[in-house]
């Protein structure tokens, strides 16, 4: 078996076991130990060149992390502040990587690796309805978390709709439209609105990208399928067909009824009530944010400042913030914010500039991301984060390919 072979079947475990934590995390320290193992081997020269802003924006993502853990005293809770370093450490592994790897020429077998995505959406798919239909849960999570489960099967969905698009063999068309009807079912009986939203927004932003494609039929045939499926849960649900996992009162309204009333013990109050708190943490520490400890000494002044209707007692000072941008802010600061922003544009620029289904998938996936950034924090956890860095590699490994490679690569799949 090929190097390039053994590559991909690699990186196809990425999907085969997005169900289950923590397999991102152990397969990125795997792929990071095995390019440091290659390079101690063979000892390859180094060609940085191509990924030098990608290597200096990702190394950024874990240095941004460093400076509030020295201030303030806080080498006396190093030990309690060590979990901060979680998530930053797995940029350094994709770093690792990159580095070692990076005068590798490696041919992606993209059959091999959308068809892992296929597989995905089918077992997740089946999955999630054994868990709202027979186990009876109001949130389905495979054997991982709830936003994890959802937002790994979104991507393996997304790759599937772009190989759907291209592929001219009717029957694997069919196969592939089918995954992702199965695979949807994930987003549904997730019942995250952030995600949902973010899917919407990818689906829609997937659709501009491909529009070259001319493939407008399809796209609003599988629409149209999102839609229904969408409707139908609705039903079923309003019926009492399916577990909810909300009642009926419990809408964004009744939660923001809730908090003006000031009781934040809602999805919604929470929100709005960390994302104060990150607000008076950014006005207390701005360039830098706080770390852990500095957040528990301080959280009196905190509470004040923000008016948060929380109590001191109730909270845990290691919780995130269910947003992006507002946990970077009070975290890391206003350097944690432009490092976010940087490492964003970066992979933008880097993968906008591939014409192929990589490139696409790679867009849609940061797309997703950054929407899901609204209401939750998929730069910092560490089942989609360890996932984000893991295809960044990948995407970038297949990069150095030249054009007409990958045009030969595509062409024989479809033939």
């Amino acid at each position: 078996m090929d190097r390039h072979k053994v590559a991909t079947l690699f990186f196809t475990l990425f999907f085969i076991f997005s169900f289950k934590k923590p397999i991102p995390q152990i397969l990125m320290v795997a792929l990071a130990l095995g390019a440091l193992l290659y390079y101690k081997a063979c000892k390859p020269p180094l060609r940085l060149g191509p990924f030098k802003w990608l290597i200096a924006s990702m190394l950024t993502m874990f240095l941004v992390v460093l400076p509030n853990l020295f201030v303030g005293g806080d080498l006396e809770a190093w030990h309690y502040n060590l979990r901060s370093l979680n998530m930053p450490l797995v940029y350094v592994l994709g770093v690792v990587a990159l580095i070692c790897l990076s005068s590798i020429q490696i041919r992606l077998h993209t059959k091999i690796l959308f068809y892992s995505m296929a597989f995905a959406c089918f077992f997740n798919g089946g999955f999630a309805l054994v868990q709202k239909v027979f186990l009876g849960m109001g949130r389905v999570v495979g054997l991982s978390t709830v936003v994890g489960f959802v937002t790994l099967t979104s991507m393996a969905l997304f790759g599937c709709f772009i190989y759907a698009i291209y592929t001219h063999n009717s029957k694997e068309r069919w196969l592939f439209s089918a995954a992702m009807v199965v695979g949807f079912l994930v987003v549904l009986f997730s019942a995250t609105r952030s995600a949902s939203i973010a899917f919407a927004i990818t689906f829609i932003a997937l659709c501009v990208f491909l529009r070259r494609t001319k493939q407008w039929r399809y796209m609003g045939l599988m629409a149209l399928c999102f839609g229904g499926l969408f409707f139908l849960n609705q039903v079923l649900e309003q019926h009492a067909l399916l577990h909810t996992a909300r009642t009926q009162d419990e809408n964004f309204s009744h939660d923001l009824q809730l908090y003006t009333q000031k009781n934040p013990k809602s999805s919604i109050g929470l929100r709005l009530a960390r994302w104060q708190e990150a607000l008076a943490i950014a006005k207390l520490s701005p360039l830098i944010g706080m770390s852990l400890s500095t957040k528990c000494r301080r959280l009196d002044q905190i509470l004040a400042l923000s008016h948060s209707y929380r109590k001191a007692d109730q909270i845990d000072c290691a919780e995130k913030y269910d947003n992006e941008f507002f946990n970077t802010l009070a975290h890391r600061g206003i350097l944690g914010l432009v490092a976010l922003a940087w490492f964003i544009c970066v992979l933008w620029c880097f993968f906008a500039k591939r014409k192929d289904t990589i490139g696409v998938f790679m867009l849609s996936m940061l797309v997703f991301y950054v929407s899901l950034g609204i209401g939750f924090d998929p730069f910092d956890f560490f089942i989609e984060g360890s996932f984000f860095v893991g295809m960044v590699v990948m995407a970038a490994m297949a990069e150095r390919l030249p054009a007409e490679l990958l045009k030969s690569e595509w062409a024989t799949t479809h033939n």
